[in-house]
């Protein structure tokens, strides 16, 4: 192919061809706009009635095309109101899930407090005038190994807190008080391998022993009083104030195993859930030993004599025979026969 020449210019490209039909389509659009717009002045000045008329005329033939020209700028605006609104509403969904997240918080709260004061409620149900509180605390701790289960609790000597006190929980026995510091007290659980509580069946009355089993049952041993009546399932277990340690009718345990030997008893207070606690002074406190003063010495007392018998009568030259006296005085009177 022969190269362009320099006296003739080079064809030009479609797409430049297009450009510049475009421009000219748009200048001879803008001059037919002007010359109209001129001769719409023109009549208006000429006459006011006429280019009133075509102003009209030319508002109803240019509406179409106006509609159609603001189609794309509605649309766009349309599409922008959307995305405002689309940008509103998650806005407002966010700030939703906010508030109910808010809500719900608070009712998990106000639902925490309904349980504290109903557990609190409970505990108090529990108290009784003819028992002496000591002091009230929080089981802070449970700790459990090698058959132990026991607690920590906020009170201690300064509380007037002291070993061997039983402690009650808002569900019932907690266990009892074994070692105690200033400010804190350990506590032997029920279900610790060395708890004995002595307790009673409510239905039938029966009497025995809540063991712990070093887990989280308990062993209710008993004799059997009654060949017809047997422990059920559900059977409640109370303390029955035996050995004086434990107040009387303290809620321990329920029976969930009637068939075991011995049967198998829950605690109703929950070891990993004490909360609020009481501390009691022993049901019965034990006896103080007094030392007693040694008692005086008691001088030796004089052992009696028995007098001696007066001498008898001799009837025909010789003396009646002895009476019968006493070994003690015997040698005093066979004395007084001899002179």
């Amino acid at each position: 192919m022969p190269p362009p020449s320099r006296l003739r210019p080079a064809r030009r490209t479609s797409f430049a061809r297009r450009d510049s039909n475009l421009a000219l389509l748009g200048a001879l659009f803008a001059g037919v706009v002007l010359a109209f717009a001129l001769l719409l002045l023109l009549l208006q000045r000429v006459n006011p009635e006429l280019g009133s008329r075509m102003r009209g005329a030319t508002a109803d033939a240019l509406s179409p095309i106006i509609s159609v020209a603001r189609a794309p700028v509605e649309g766009i605006r349309r599409i922008g109101g959307a995305i405002g609104d689309h940008r509103n509403v998650v806005a407002e969904n966010r700030r939703l899930k906010a508030e109910l997240a808010e809500a719900e918080a608070r009712a998990a709260q106000a639902g925490k407090l309904e349980a504290e004061v109903k557990r609190m409620d409970a505990l108090l149900g529990l108290r009784r005038p003819e028992r002496r509180l000591v002091a009230s605390a929080v089981a802070s701790a449970v700790s459990a190994s090698a058959g132990q289960r026991q607690a920590i609790i906020s009170a201690g000597l300064a509380d007037g807190v002291r070993p061997r006190m039983p402690v009650i929980a808002a569900d019932g026995l907690a266990g009892r008080v074994t070692e105690v510091g200033q400010g804190a007290a350990r506590v032997m659980l029920l279900t610790d391998a060395d708890s004995r509580v002595p307790v009673k069946v409510l239905r039938t009355g029966w009497t025995g022993l809540a063991v712990g089993t070093g887990g989280t049952l308990m062993d209710f041993q008993f004799d059997i009083a009654s060949g017809t009546d047997r422990i059920r399932v559900g059977d409640r277990l109370v303390t029955s104030g035996d050995g004086g340690l434990y107040p009387p009718g303290v809620p321990v345990g329920v029976i969930i195993d009637a068939t075991a030997n011995p049967p198998r008893a829950r605690p109703l207070a929950n070891p990993t859930g004490l909360g609020a606690v009481m501390v009691e002074a022993p049901w019965l406190p034990p006896p103080e030993i007094v030392a007693a003063a040694p008692a005086p010495g008691e001088p030796d007392r004089a052992v009696p004599t028995t007098p001696a018998a007066a001498p008898a009568a001799i009837v025909g030259g010789r003396p009646p025979a002895p009476a019968a006296v006493p070994a003690a005085g015997a040698a005093a009177a066979g004395a007084a026969v001899t002179r």
